[in-house]
């Protein structure tokens, strides 16, 4: 008695390709289709009377699928605070470097007039010797504050050493001072 050997469906295959996809790499651009070709699959193969075969790679592309869509709400309620806390953190960064080259400016001016730095220094005086000839603006949208005696100051963040204080209590280091023997 000889065997006809069975086809295998070629939406199971791509059910069961999409749905691995669909878990590792392409999220709900794999497990949808995934899922949409595994029912497609296992319906084919049901009304073939035993031509195609595939039925385990069709479950399979759904079981993928299903979990892929399942796990992809998961990974953006992790990653959307992380990306949200990453954020605000460059956005800080960015402020502290902004009143760095303020100051380094006003600095240059004050050697540059013979005067000190906690003298009042002109905007157009300033403005000449910044990056640009124009003021930067905090990427929260603060406009800086250039005091004769404080330095520079962003109404949203403050000043450098305030940035820098925030940063230092939310990142210790991991270092530990070496004991006094």
């Amino acid at each position: 008695m000889t065997q006809t050997q069975q086809k295998t469906a070629g939406v199971a295959v791509a059910s069961m390709v999409l749905g691995i996809l669909g878990l590792t790499f392409l999220g709900l651009l794999g497990a949808v289709p995934a899922i949409i070709c595994g029912h497609i699959a296992l319906s084919s193969i049901g009304k073939s009377d035993g031509a195609l075969g595939g039925n385990g790679m069709a479950i399979a592309g759904l079981v993928t699928g299903y979990l892929a869509l399942a796990i992809a709400p998961l990974l953006l309620a992790i990653a959307i605070p992380a990306f949200m806390k990453a954020r605000t953190e460059t956005q800080r960064m960015m402020c502290a470097s902004n009143m760095r080259i303020i100051d380094s400016a006003r600095q240059q001016w004050a050697l540059e007039t013979g005067k000190t730095s906690e003298e009042p220094i002109p905007a157009a005086e300033l403005e000449q010797r910044l990056p640009g000839g124009t003021m930067p603006v905090c990427p929260n949208g603060g406009e800086y504050e250039v005091n004769d005696h404080n330095g520079v100051r962003c109404p949203v963040h403050g000043t450098v050493e305030d940035i820098m204080t925030s940063r230092s209590q939310r990142y210790p280091s991991s270092r530990q001072p070496a004991p006094a023997w």
